[in-house]
């Protein structure tokens, strides 16, 4: 079974000796201080800045990650020893010959051949440690593919490509391990790691968790919707499914098996909507920034463009959870276990501040970049009025030593998406399998969103999101683009359902963090949870054909996509769970699905039909129960005469 540690972890899996803890805690406090002073100050070349930055993530991961379970074991220690030295030796390889590198480009001396090699060697043992296996033998895969590849038919077949060629492109070019995915993780994501960690700990979380108490703490099913908001406001700091779990799900699961929902259920809910905070700006998960790379627009245009598929998708999960507390009349948490707003807002509304100041800083046209950089220290100045949030030298250390070991899982994706890249770029894959799209489909878009949604999925199920966002950016996204998608709903549609394979069974990373807290059956718990995200699983192709949602376009325009959206999510939500005012039948249930399907394309026609049978379906329900009212109060106002 997989564990949570194993992707978009925060900790080590195994347990390590006094050395190696002290040893990486020095790298990793090491690493978060030059990351922010090369990023802050731009001393060095890019390539030689990205060579001592993966440098730092390979001896970290080499310490923190032994080859061996056996914490004595002597030879484990020299290995990884030996590999630490050698990514150490990497950076200062690059940085020193930098300039020779450049002028000596394909012409390699046997000096870069060797270091080449030895690279990308380091880079698929770091990723086996912390990503996992599966995203080596993709790796592996594409590798062979440079190899081989004039062996196979066309049209995937390609000339041949010699060790020297295929390693120095990888590891000497910013075309491969040091192309744009390790790029954005050193100049955006790393420092909205660090922003994430100051914010958590300086009592950001605890401010989250009792705003969701207090608001909706007291409705039907509270304890869910609690989760709703907490993992959406999480998610704007964090980016991080697991990580949203692992916080938010150790205080919103219990509190919803208290008031009667199953393990698995509540489990499920928490995946979901954990799910949901990596879609929600300002952070979105790394493969956003990547994203802004590719489209070469400001990365304010993708969090504009994606906040409302955001709210959409909260809203989906807010009408499924009340529904499903209506049928199995399930209450809120009593009053005196909840704060009010009032207090909250006093006690901690400070907080608010800095997730105010990002956004704020990048609609002025600040770079993420400094947006965070201004950020940080608003927060720090904020934790000094309180003892128990005041981050001192002592804080700062862990807050330093944290970022690196949350960040390293991240790196390593990166630097492995790099191989990909520099293979597709080097083969000329992505125009053949962008060729093959559209042969396919036959250039018919509605052939070609499933095509590339199952895609999307299956390899999400097994890789990071941002190696399955970068894969399929680099070969899909262009054949969308071809068929009249605009580039951003194009991009969005990959990066959304890259995320929703985490809650898709058979492997979803994010439901079995939350089964492991709940104590529940995994596979229950991501099949349930598979179902309360099956309205998101509409929302992708809402917005690509109806633009309007992304905020692109008139206001009447955003307007009149919006209200299909709405009515197609609340059809599907009520279609799933069963129940409106009262249970529906499976006659119902279908057509309310069949009406939210019908309304995902637009066109009077199509909208129409669905308006009409959702209508058929609900408005009954709804006069059942005004007469049911009229009746019940005719016959008390009876028994009082």
């Amino acid at each position: 079974m997989p564990k949570a540690s194993d992707r978009e972890g925060t900790s080590a899996p195994l347990m390590i000796s006094p050395f190696r803890r002290v040893a990486s805690t020095i790298a990793a406090v090491c690493f978060s201080l030059y990351t922010l002073i090369s990023v802050s100050t731009f001393l060095l070349e890019p390539l030689s800045q990205l060579a001592i930055f993966l440098s730092f993530s390979l001896t970290l991961s080499f310490l923190l990650y032994p080859i061996t379970s056996e914490s004595h074991s002597w030879w484990g220690f020299g290995f990884d020893l030996l590999l630490a030295s050698l990514s150490a030796i990497l950076g200062i390889y690059i940085t020193v010959d930098h300039w020779n590198l450049i002028f000596r480009v394909g012409m390699p001396t046997r000096g870069d051949i060797w270091i080449s090699v030895i690279a990308v060697l380091l880079v698929l043992e770091a990723t086996r440690r912390t990503v996992g296996k599966p995203l080596v033998i993709i790796n592996i895969i594409f590798l062979l593919y440079a190899f081989c590849g004039q062996f196979l038919p066309p049209p995937l077949s390609h000339g041949g490509y010699d060790l020297k060629r295929i390693a120095t492109t990888l590891a000497l070019t910013q075309n491969g391990i040091f192309g744009v995915a390790l790029s954005v993780m050193f100049d955006y994501i790393y420092l909205f790691v660090i922003f994430g960690t100051v914010y958590a700990l300086s009592g950001g979380t605890e401010f989250i968790l009792d705003l969701a108490r207090s608001l909706f703490g007291r409705l039907t099913g509270g304890p869910a919707k609690i989760s709703v908001l907490s993992s959406s406001l999480f998610g704007t700091i964090s980016g991080s499914a697991v990580a949203n779990v692992t916080v938010d799900g150790i205080f919103t699961i219990p509190m919803m098996v208290r008031t009667g929902f199953e393990p698995h259920v509540a489990g499920a809910i928490e995946a979901v909507t954990s799910t949901g905070g990596a879609l929600m700006p300002p952070v979105m998960g790394a493969a956003a920034f990547i994203m802004a790379e590719y489209l070469g627009i400001p990365y304010i245009s993708i969090c504009r463009a994606a906040v409302f598929p955001a709210l959409l998708y909260y809203l989906a999960l807010f009408a499924i959870i009340h529904f499903y507390a209506k049928r199995n009349g399930l209450r809120g948490l009593p009053r005196e276990e909840l704060p009010s707003l009032l207090s909250v807002m006093k006690k901690r509304g400070t907080f608010f501040i800095p997730l105010l100041s990002i956004i704020f800083l990048m609609v002025k046209g600040y770079t993420p970049t400094k947006a965070v950089l201004y950020t940080i220290p608003i927060i720090l100045v904020l934790s000094f009025f309180s003892k128990n949030t005041r981050i001192g030298i002592r804080k700062g250390i862990t807050v330093l030593e944290n970022s690196a070991k949350s960040a390293l899982i991240i790196c390593n994706a990166c630097a492995s998406a790099g191989i990909v890249i520099g293979i597709v770029l080097l083969t000329g894959l992505g125009s053949k399998l962008a060729s093959f799209v559209l042969f396919a489909s036959g250039e018919r878009l509605y052939l070609a969103l499933p095509f590339i949604m199952v895609s999307s999925i299956i390899l999400g199920m097994g890789l990071p999101t941002v190696v399955c966002y970068v894969l399929l950016a680099s070969t899909v996204a262009s054949p969308l683009i071809k068929m009249g998608v605009l580039p951003i709903a194009a991009h969005l549609f990959i990066f959304y359902f890259g995320m929703l394979c985490m809650v898709t069974p058979p492997v979803g990373f994010a439901f079995y963090a939350s089964a492991a807290i709940a104590g529940s059956d995994p596979m229950k718990t991501g099949w349930t949870a598979f179902k309360f995200a099956l309205p998101g699983f509409i929302l992708p192709y809402m917005f690509i054909f109806y633009p309007s949602l992304l905020l692109i376009g008139t206001f009447s325009e955003i307007v009149l996509a919006t209200i299909p959206a709405l009515l197609g999510i609340l059809f599907l939500s009520i279609g799933m769970i069963g129940y409106f005012r009262k249970k529906i039948g499976r006659l119902e249930r279908a057509s309310l699905i069949i009406a939210a399907i019908l309304l995902i394309h637009p066109g009077i026609t199509t909208d129409m039909i669905g308006v009409g049978l959702g209508a058929i379906v609900l408005i009954p329900q709804l006069r059942r129960e005004g007469l049911s009212k009229k009746l019940s109060s005719t016959c008390n106002r009876s028994k009082q005469n």
